[in-house]
């Protein structure tokens, strides 16, 4: 009798573990860099994870990435939460990290290394090849304007030449460039249809800032911008800046190398370039 009672015990609180989920495997989101949040710290496999960012700050660059190719960022933005970032948790542990950079400051990956897998990617930067378009300024400042400008051009069929160009007061524009999946402009092109730029008129413009984003439609580039914009549009366009930003973030994060600490400042390192005073690894 008492056997039995054991038994039946048994199989209730394996049952109760089933039914709650005690029993299914949890794996890790770790995070580098501040200001990263999420409501737990284990997922399950095919869980829904909802990643936040409210640290933005003004004049600064951010690019999110994650340790994982099979992770698929899904970024939005809103003004309670900042950046919001989806994806589901593969079978393994993920490693989701925030690289930031003031805008103001000269960026170390000015020249970038081509990939030559079938030709340079700058040979293909022309505007007969571009296929979507970023561009934001800061207007009428006392130095000088600054802008800031993304550009999507066709490469191969499985991926894009991705250009950033740059702009400071009183400077001269600088640019780089990498290769990016096509994807990436999947990814603009469904924010396109999700905040409806194709309808956009009888909207109200920006003071001090200017947004223009150019993309395809019915084989030709249309342009919106934020001086016809509706209440969204400035969600619309941070959006596609996240997008945009995360893609470049990504092809840079294949550069790094083992942790170094730098001879010049001390700080530790485990990119190609001091995230301090910005000096290259010494061999």
């Amino acid at each position: 009798m008492i056997k039995k009672q054991i038994l039946f015990f048994t199989i209730g609180v394996l049952l109760i573990m089933s039914l709650s989920g005690c029993g299914t495997t949890k794996y890790k989101l770790t995070f580098e860099g501040y200001g990263l949040k999420s409501a737990k710290t284990s997922y399950a496999e095919g869980e829904k994870v909802t990643v936040t960012y409210d640290m933005v700050a003004t004049d600064t660059d951010y690019n999110f990435f994650t340790d994982s190719d099979d992770v698929k960022l899904d970024q939005e933005f809103d003004n309670n939460h900042g950046y919001v970032f989806t994806f589901i948790m593969p079978a393994h542990d993920v490693k989701m990290s925030v690289r930031s950079r003031n805008s103001m400051e000269k960026d170390p990956y000015v020249n970038p290394p081509e990939n030559s897998n079938t030709g340079s990617p700058k040979d293909y930067i022309t505007n007969e090849n571009l296929i979507f378009d970023y561009y934001e300024a800061t207007v009428a400042t006392v130095g000088g304007d600054e802008s800031k400008e993304y550009c999507l051009y066709k490469y191969t069929d499985t991926q894009l030449v991705l250009a950033q160009y740059s702009q400071e007061e009183d400077s001269e524009e600088t640019m780089i460039f990498c290769t990016v999946p096509v994807s990436v402009l999947d990814d603009c092109m469904d924010l396109v249809k999700k905040y409806k730029l194709r309808k956009w008129k009888n909207g109200s413009g920006l003071r001090g800032k200017q947004y223009v984003v150019k993309f395809m439609d019915n084989g030709e580039l249309k342009r919106v911008s934020s001086d016809d914009m509706p209440k969204n549009g400035q969600e619309a366009f941070s959006s596609i800046n996240g997008v945009l930003r995360t893609a470049m973030g990504q092809y840079y994060s294949a550069l790094d190398t083992e942790t170094w600490f730098c001879p010049e400042c001390g700080t530790k390192n485990n990119r190609k370039y001091c995230s301090e005073c910005g000096l290259e690894k010494p061999e």
